[in-house]
This record gives structure tokens, sequence and C-alpha cells, in this order.
């Protein structure tokens, strides 16, 4: 049968399944090839009258197999979840988790060592269809050591695990793959304790974190209080969690947003910053956190200004750079309100590290009037990432782009921009 009949061969109309019992669109089934990988792991089919088909898969797909897939097809394109393999690629390997196929936490696990390059083909596609054919970039892969240095449990009552992809109930899990060794050996410790009622047994979340290097593991519920783990058992503790990267110290809360691959990620910043040559009078660090950018930087500037919403972020961030010696002010404030119009001078950086959704079109407009010769720009959502490239575009010329694997075994990169002030 060739590609195209396949493509149309199953299209009967099937019972809607828990997924989408909301929608009001029916659901049928399609079997076709994978064309290629498009942006968040997404799998790219072709409906009989050539509707694209965005395909998802918990274990990760390759282009050219043969899958089946339950659809929901809309106006313009389809979306499905793909329920079995026709043929798979031979480049398949068994996943190194058993619960790859329903924990909602990792999306590659049978690529294998191929991940690095899936993740490659979509970013590849992404930036060829939102910046163009001519934009050079970097691609930064993980090293096969790289693991979270956080993870977030959910605990009901009575299981400890993660949430079932697209689902709210627990997947229980008795150790981590993902997750830096000290971490995965926690989980059950954490466990016999909630059973034990050693720890609070309210159900929520709970996150396991640990510094670096990997050892001292802290638990953190969800009103922000952390227990140590100790040879014989918890103890309520009030020590930040300490990072040693790239000859800097770093301190934070625990449960507080940091890199969840510290190591790596620290490696991965700071050596492309350092080729890119990023350096100045003044670094604006905003949306700074505990200061990572401004201590990895550290004596490249004369000063730097942090900005970042979370009070207590700040005061880890001004602990932190002054224990490094680095003449900093570090404020609270929103970003998007803070930034005023002609933001610096020629000799300054703007460093920007948004949230997942991206810069404000309010902000992006502004920062087009800045007086800053040089703007360093990070996201770790591709798509919110080129949509700010190109609005900042109105006054900057984008030099340089790489990507970063800093989530390994996930789908999820981290994008940065090196652009330069037009006169």
């Amino acid at each position: 049968m060739n590609r195209k009949a396949e493509s149309s061969s199953k299209k009967t109309k099937t019972k809607v399944p828990p997924a989408y019992r909301n929608s009001p669109a029916p659901t049928e089934s399609w079997q076709g090839p994978v064309e290629r990988l498009a942006w968040g792991g997404k799998g790219v089919g072709r409906a009989a009258d050539g509707r694209l088909l965005l395909l998802e898969a918990p274990l990760a797909l390759f282009p050219g197999e043969v899958v089946e897939a339950t659809v929901i097809w809309k106006a313009r394109h389809g979306e499905g979840r793909v329920t079995r393999w026709i043929t798979r690629d031979p480049r398949r390997t068994v996943a190194a988790c058993p619960v790859a196929g329903s924990c909602g936490g990792c999306d590659l696990w049978e690529a294998g060592r191929h991940a690095p390059d899936l993740k490659r083909q979509m970013v590849a596609d992404l930036l060829r269809r939102q910046l163009g054919e001519g934009v050079a970039w970097d691609w930064r892969p993980a090293p096969e050591e790289a693991r979270r240095h956080r993870i977030q449990l959910h605990w009901d009552g009575t299981e400890l695990g993660y949430f079932r992809r697209h689902s709210h109930t627990l997947v229980p899990v008795a150790a981590c793959p993902a997750a830096a060794e000290p971490l995965s050996l926690a989980i059950p410790r954490l466990k016999e304790a909630l059973i034990g009622r050693v720890l609070t047994t309210r159900p929520g979340r709970w996150e396991l974190s640990t510094g670096t290097p990997a050892g001292t593991i802290l638990a953190t519920d969800e009103r922000g209080r952390s227990w140590c783990l100790e040879p014989d058992g918890w103890h309520r503790s009030e020590e930040p969690l300490r990072h040693q990267l790239r000859g800097i110290a770093l301190r934070h809360e625990p449960g507080a947003f940091f890199q969840v691959s510290p190591p790596w990620a620290a490696e991965a910043f700071g050596g492309l910053l350092e080729a890119w040559g990023v350096k100045g009078r003044t670094l604006y660090d905003l949306y700074g956190g505990v200061g990572l950018f401004s201590a990895l930087l550290g004596k490249q500037f004369d000063r730097r200004v942090l900005v970042e919403s979370g009070e207590a972020a700040v005061a880890w961030a001004r602990r932190n750079l002054e224990s490094l010696g680095l003449p900093s002010d570090c404020l609270v404030g929103d970003v998007a309100a803070w930034v005023p119009e002609g933001l610096g001078h020629s000799e300054d950086v703007i460093l920007l590290d948004p949230p997942r959704a991206g810069l404000e079109p309010e902000l992006s407009g502004r920062l087009c009037t800045a007086g800053a010769g040089t703007l360093v720009l990070v996201g770790c959502d591709g798509a919110a990432f080129c949509r700010d490239v190109k609005r900042l575009g109105e006054a900057w010329d984008l030099e340089k782009v790489a990507v970063l694997d800093l989530f390994p075994l996930t789908s999820h990169v981290e994008c940065v921009a090196l652009m330069t002030k037009r006169p």
C-alpha cells in the first residue's frame, strides 16, 4: 500500500476516549507516516486532503515511522495522539524507565542516544519557519551525565509519584532515572516518612532538590517548609541549597526557581557568554533570579543592576553577589513596569531571562528605544523566543543564536540570542 492510500485507509469514527470527553469535536482514527518533527516534539503527518496533522507520542517519534493515532480535526489542521506504531525506526530502543509510557515527565526515552538529534531536528524546523533559512545557529546537546537536581512529586495520601500524561492521576514511582542518583534514592525514603506520618500527610506537591555537587537532599512541601534527609531520617531544616558552579558559589532557598540541571546549565551558559565576548560597563540582569547570570559574567562588567519580582530571590541575589565581590543593585520589581525608555548606554548590556510566556509587547517596544548597545535574550519556549526576536528586530540586529539542551529526555530546550542595537 502506498503512503497516501495508507494515510486515508482508516478514517472511521471511534468512541471518544476519556482525554477528549469535554471536546465538542468528534475523534477519528488515522494511519500514516511521520513526515518530519516539529517544535515541541510533535510529529507532522498529512490528511488525504493535504491538511496538516500534529501528532504526539509518549516515547518519541522518528521521521518515517508509520503510526496509528486518535485525531481531532479542526478547521485547518488536526491534532492526534499516537496509539500504535505500525512500523518502527530501527534506532528506537527500550526505555530505561519502567513508567516511561505513562509518566508525564519525559517524552524521549525510546530515542535513546539519538534523542539529541531528534531535538535538533525540532529546533531546526522551528527556527527555519520563524526566523528564516539564513539564520545560522549553534546547537549544544546535553552531556550524557546531565541529570535533574530537582523533581516535583505528588502525594495523594497513599502513593507518591508523578502525574500521568494528560491527567492528574498518579503514576507511583520508587525511583527516577532522569534525576541525580541521590534524589532518586530519596524517593522511597520520602514515601516511608509520609506513610509513617513523620512528615505532614496531607495530599499535595513535594519537591526533592539537591545542590551542586549532588549530595544533601531537601524535601519541600507546598507551604515552603523543608526537611533535610539525614542517615536517621528527615529533620526540619532552614538551610539553603548550595551550588559550586564554574568556580562560583550560589545559594537559594529550597523550592525556589533555579536551573533543573545546574552543573550543565552553568557550563552551557557560561561557555556561551564567554565565547560571545559578552562584556561592558553595566549589566542589566532582568528577570535575574538569584543572580546566576550576573555571577557567571563576573568581572566582565563594572556594575550590575538586577531586577526580579520575587523578594526572596532578590534577597539571595544580593547575598550571592556581595559574597562574590560583585557591586550590584538588586531590585524587587516587575520588569515590564521597571524598564524605562532609553535604558542604558552604548557600552551596556541588557540580559533578559523572562518566564515561559516571553516578553510582554509593551516591554519589547520600550526595549527598542534602549540606549544599550547589546542585548542577550534567553527563552525556554522556542515559539515565544522567536516571536520576541522578531519584535525586537525593529531596532536590534540578530547576530547569533544558540540552542542549549538543558532539559534532557524532554522536548524542551533553552534558546539564546545575541543582538546589537541598530544605529
